[in-house]
């Protein structure tokens, strides 16, 4: 509803601009759903969150003001009970604000107030009133302005700005109480505050907002002649006695109530919290984290004893209503919980656990320098490896071989694995396909009959499963997770960083080493090196990299996997295996690429050259460069390496010398 005339006179009366007024997206009320029986106007004033985004929560201001039944003058009205909040006027960008300490901060009362003097330049937030920074629960525990938590205050200036009233003889309790234990939790996060004492203005009391409409006051040159207040000033004793009676009875209070509290007990597994209430067999559990919209979501499972009576359901942890709502439903469940209390406070530790992350350690020398090996040559512990190859290359047999010899342990067809659990991840294909790819490899590898990984069958991206997949994997205690592949794991747009850096993240949340199996194009331009098909992030954030290359021939199927990419160690020959299939069976073995015309040229230079000169011919240089197709500056690079020690000159002519193979005596 549109303000009336009344209405945006009474904004006007502060200072505030036309653009002001309409960015502070005040609304007139409609009378019939004004709540005061005897006020006949009213508007809202809307509160705002960091980003800018409305929060929810307003207040109504009367015009003109009404008088209560135990007449009392009430200009402004909040719902009962309401939480406190801070008004911050969309003036401002208050991320910046909030994130950077070196930015001074004044504090008023009154959103009008607050709202002119961001207007003027001075960066200001304001509060309903003297002690709407702090609320009472309905258990008796405090609750202080939530989106203090929200701001760097370490060193910061804050000036606290009452009223010129406030300064009058005998109002320090009146309206300097409720300022001075507010500017006294702030000290104690570690901020600077002063006093400003605004004058009266021709003998009657002023705000901010009247002082800046004195003609001659301005920000640049007034401002910082108001007089100004630490909390150590003489004139504070009082005040200062008061909050020291007043915080230790707030103490005293908290300790009897601690004394019979429920003592909540909240766990972590994987980014899955339960907070258990043993006082009354209740256990909730907060999956799925997700922060949106400047707050954090999360899906929501009750259970009480072994009786599960809520689950899938989505909770605010930050919001009020939202828990407010689910504890009324609950209350039918079982009426002697009390829900709403026990819901805030399992919200509030579950996101303060959330939003704490890795604990800042002292880095230590580790046991050894070198970082070990889950299957050696191909797996890191605890790191990501990307192996890639075109479609039809039996990437997710040799994935499956890989997965088999890591469950028994030991050394198979030229790589040597510990013995660890493993979980298959498949999005390709499905478990009756892959369960006869494992019945022929263990027929084929009987030392296998008795090992086998978990297996899932996966449809979303990882991402989106982390949490449930992560917790298996803690609870299983899973060393090794296969992801088949990365493709359709990602769910987005190969060829977008934000692709392999959501899988990346998914990756770590699950808190194991993995193998990612990707695609490639199969068609590559001569000369260049064929890469996993997508970003180059798939290839950067991945530890060690593999090329999976297949001869042409298919009976029986010869592979190559190439080292490509190495981090903690040097780069490694490449690795040759045989697939024999028979009807029944298929067997894993390590194959010599020196043997395998199609795949020679995956072996390094120094190696062909030397597979080439066992034949005991005499070669030049140029002759075992056209041989290889080789260049010939890289065959003479080789050459002058490996010479005395892999082969040697034969003849006089040092121009153009003709080489031989040394053998060993």
């Amino acid at each position: 509803m549109a303000l009336s005339p009344d209405q945006i006179s009474d904004l006007r009366r502060s200072g505030l601009t036309d653009d002001t007024i309409t960015r502070m997206h005040c609304e007139g009320v409609r009378p019939k759903e004004i709540p005061i029986k005897s006020a006949t106007s009213a508007y809202a004033i809307p509160y705002f969150r960091l980003d800018g985004t409305l929060n929810c929560f307003s207040r109504l201001k009367f015009v003109p003001e009404v008088v209560d039944a135990q007449g009392r003058k009430m200009k402004y009205w909040q719902p009962p009970d309401s939480s406190p909040h801070l008004y911050l006027a969309p003036l401002l960008g208050w991320q910046n604000v909030a994130r950077h300490s070196t930015t001074e901060l004044v504090i008023t009362e009154g959103e009008k107030k607050a709202a002119a003097a961001c207007q003027h330049g001075l960066t200001t937030a304001g509060i309903g009133g003297v002690w709407c920074w702090r609320s009472t629960l309905d258990n008796g525990d405090t609750l202080t302005l939530p989106m203090l938590d929200e701001f760097q205050w370490p060193n910061r200036s804050v000036l606290i700005c009452p009223d010129s009233d406030a300064w009058h003889e005998g109002k320090e309790m009146q309206i300097l109480a409720g300022f001075f234990a507010l500017a006294k939790d702030l000290q104690q996060r570690r901020a600077s505050v002063q006093f400003v004492m605004l004058p009266d203005i021709h003998g009657a009391k002023a705000g901010l907002d009247d002082w800046l409409l004195v003609p001659g006051h301005d920000v640049e040159q007034s401002w910082p002649k108001l007089e100004r207040l630490t909390l150590d000033d003489p004139r504070f004793s009082t005040l200062a006695a008061w909050w020291q009676k007043w915080k230790e009875k707030q103490a005293t209070h908290e300790a009897i109530k601690q004394n019979g509290a429920d003592e909540l007990v909240v766990t972590e597994v994987a980014g899955h919290y339960t907070v258990r209430s043993p006082k009354h067999s209740v256990s909730i559990t907060f999956e799925r984290l997700t922060d949106a919209r400047d707050s954090v979501y999360a899906e929501v499972a009750i259970v009480i004893g072994a009786t599960e009576i809520l689950s899938g359901c989505k909770l605010g942890l930050q919001s009020d209503s939202g828990q407010g709502k689910l504890a009324g439903s609950l209350k039918a469940v079982a009426v002697s919980v009390p829900w709403k209390i026990l819901l805030q406070r399992a919200c509030s530790l579950v996101l303060k656990h959330h939003r704490q992350g890795e604990p800042i350690i002292t880095l230590i020398p580790s046991a050894s320098a070198t970082v070990p090996f889950l299957l050696n040559p191909i797996i890191y512990q605890g790191h990501q490896t990307l192996i890639y190859a075109p479609g039809g290359s039996c990437k997710s047999y040799l994935a499956l071989f890989f997965a088999l010899v890591a469950c028994h342990g030991g050394c198979h067809a030229g790589v040597a694995g510990l013995k660890v659990s493993v979980l298959y991840l498949d999005w390709e294909l499905n478990a009756e396909t892959l369960g006869g790819r494992l019945k022929a490899l263990q027929a084929g590898h009987p030392e296998f009959s008795r090992h086998t990984p978990f297996y899932r069958r996966c449809e979303l991206p990882l991402h989106q499963e982390a949490h449930t997949i992560a917790a298996f994997v803690a609870e299983h205690h899973v060393k090794l997770v296969i992801v088949d592949s990365a493709a359709m794991a990602c769910g987005a747009e190969l060829s977008s960083p934000e692709a392999a850096i959501t899988l990346q993240r998914a990756l770590r949340k699950i808190n194991c080493a993995s193998l990612v199996l990707a695609h490639t194009s199969k068609s590559v331009v001569e000369g260049q090196e064929r890469t996993a098909f997508g970003t180059v992030f798939f290839r950067e954030l991945a530890r060690n990299v593999w090329e999976l290359s297949k001869a042409d021939e298919e009976h029986p199927v010869t592979l190559a996997l190439s080292h490509t990419k190495h981090n903690f160690s040097s780069k490694h020959p490449p690795l040759g295996f045989r697939l024999t299939f028979s009807p029944e069976q298929v067997r894993v073995d390590a194959e010599d690429l020196a043997n395998v015309p199609a795949l020679q040229k995956k072996l390094a230079t120094p190696s062909r050259i030397r597979n080439l000169l066992e034949d005991g011919r005499l070669r030049t240089a140029k002759g075992i460069s056209d041989d290889l197709d080789i260049p010939l500056s890289t065959v003479k690079s080789a050459l002058s390496r490996g010479k005395g020690h892999k082969w040697q000159q034969v003849g006089e002519d040092y121009h153009d010398p003709q080489w031989t193979v040394l053998r060993s005596k």
